[in-house]
């Protein structure tokens, strides 16, 4: 049977959303959850998996061209239906899988909360990961599904966290002398490299992040007029403290300790003391918001900007703090946030001070 893939929606906002590769060419084969093509909104770019296994028969539109959402995208010749082939692949994973318990395997294969790719379930095995592991990874796919690059990142997380524990032991050995451990970034000063040929001027079309962020800036003009403070506030204490825990906090929450974890949890207690600064204007209301939706600006080299939004940051301690912050920021710049990661923020922090 043909089954008629749909460009998917992904956010309440999003009613578009442009092609941006196709992974697959008209006569391949795919596999359910298999990521066939990635596609970029105003907010997110994602990878879009196949809804069934079979042949790619139609492709109907090009890299490139932007699309509504809901519209059919690509056709799949499926010889079963979805239904009748999950209840198959799970047929499968019952023998493949024969090394998980009987009540682990049953929560892997048929939890209502999640559903697992054979994929997946096959890393888990080869990696000895039962189903409390599997539930525990938050998941970067479509709909939050746990994809084979997220199980692999858990991995290679415990493998990095096993290594660092052994050097904690090195270090606080009673015959070795530790030295201050300093991370030195270096920003780059190369340029985008640009074929000039004999042309004197080069027009190039603005990719969706960058026309997003031009048109919000405009609108942000136009709502509300700019005005800024600035004031120099002494962290001296902050900096020592930080440099007496950080190997500490590293090993043990398995992140990085920055000096913007400090300033998200300070303005997260500031928001919540003076409401006011943590509210929006429309028309002649101002919009008081009682959760405070901490954004934080992460640059994504040299194409522009995205602003992650850390939910209800009011609720969290600072080590909650600390790791939902790192893992909205390495995913961004790994292009793998949800849409709803990137929505419904009430107040912004941006830390430039890496460039002085």
């Amino acid at each position: 049977m043909k089954v008629e893939m749909l460009m998917p929606k992904m956010g309440e906002s999003i009613t578009e959303a442009t092609i941006s590769k196709w992974l697959v060419k008209v006569g391949d084969y795919v596999k359910r959850d298999q990521i066939i093509l990635e596609i970029s909104t105003d907010k997110v770019d994602s990878g879009i998996p196949a809804p069934v296994s079979g042949e790619v028969v139609e492709i109907l539109f090009n890299e490139g061209e932007l699309v509504n959402v809901k519209t059919v995208i690509a056709i799949i010749e499926s010889e079963v239906s979805s239904r009748i082939e999950i209840d198959k692949e799970r047929s499968k994973e019952n023998v493949s899988l024969g090394n998980i318990d009987e009540k682990s395997f049953t929560t892997m294969t048929h939890s209502r909360d999640r559903f697992y790719s054979p994929l997946v379930k096959t890393l888990a095995e080869k990696h000895g990961l039962d189903a409390s592991v599997l539930k525990s990874i938050s998941g970067t796919g479509l709909e939050g599904r746990v994809t084979k690059e997220d199980v692999l990142e858990y991995i290679k997380t415990k493998e990095t966290s096993s290594t660092q524990l052994e050097f904690k032991e090195l270090v606080e050995s009673p015959t070795t002398n530790p030295t201050p451990i300093v991370t030195v970034i270096e920003s780059s000063t190369d340029g985008d490299a640009i074929n000039w040929g004999t042309q004197t001027t080069i027009t190039l079309p603005m990719d969706n992040i960058r026309r997003s962020i031009a048109e919000h800036m405009l609108k942000s003009k136009k709502i509300s007029p700019h005005v800024y403070s600035i004031q120099d506030v002494d962290v001296s204490a902050i900096t020592k403290w930080r440099n007496q825990h950080k190997l500490e906090f590293e090993l043990k929450e398995k992140t990085k300790l920055s000096l913007t974890a400090f300033f998200l949890e300070a303005t997260a207690k500031a928001l919540v003391k003076f409401p006011y600064l943590n509210s929006s204007i429309d028309g002649n209301n101002i919009i008081l918001k009682k959760q405070v939706n901490l954004g934080c600006a992460v640059a994504l080299g040299t194409s522009g900007v995205i602003v992650p939004v850390i939910k209800e940051a009011e609720k969290k301690d600072f080590p909650s703090l600390v790791r939902s912050f790192s893992d909205l920021a390495l995913r961004a710049k790994n292009k793998k946030l949800r849409p709803d990661e990137v929505s419904d923020g009430s107040f912004t922090v941006t830390n430039p001070g890496l460039y002085g």
